[in-house]
């Protein structure tokens, strides 16, 4: 009963992990069609998903350090490793991808174009990244 409710947990979490990135690309479209007064609403909605992904992810991270305390698998199981090396490679990118672009905006180092091309290139990576540890977690590939 106990495994059951953790992988609920951690389905739950890794769904509002990708989630709120997916929704951000219609917004980055209807950003392109806005002037930049009204800019900021975008750009906090932008912010605030951002946030929920990164506390989504930390549930998530712990969620599956319980799973595999209460599971059969070990941590030199191929595809949990490959999980971890992405894991650490997109919280490096999500720190470094987003929040620099995001305080550019309303300083002069702003540029429209630039802005939105940064945000919707870094969300395509991250979600990216996502898919590829969603992949390993459900297909659980034999790697080595």
């Amino acid at each position: 009963m106990l495994l059951t409710i953790f992988i609920y947990i951690h389905v739950l979490s890794a769904v509002i992990s990708i989630g709120p990135l997916v929704a951000l690309i219609p917004i980055l479209t209807k950003m392109e069609k806005s002037d930049v007064a009204n800019l900021g609403g975008f750009v906090q909605a932008f912010q605030t998903s951002i946030t929920v992904v990164k506390h989504a992810g930390h549930v998530l991270v712990l969620s599956g350090v319980i799973l595999i305390g209460l599971s059969a698998w070990t941590w030199t199981t191929s595809w949990i490793v490959m999980t971890i090396a992405i894991m650490v490679g997109s919280i490096v990118f999500l720190a470094k991808a987003f929040k620099p672009t995001l305080k550019t905006f309303g300083t002069p180092d702003f540029h429209k174009e630039k802005f939105i091309a940064k945000l919707r290139k870094s969300t395509i990576i991250y979600i990216f990244l996502l898919l590829i540890m969603l992949w390993l977690m459900v297909a659980k590939p034999t790697i080595w």
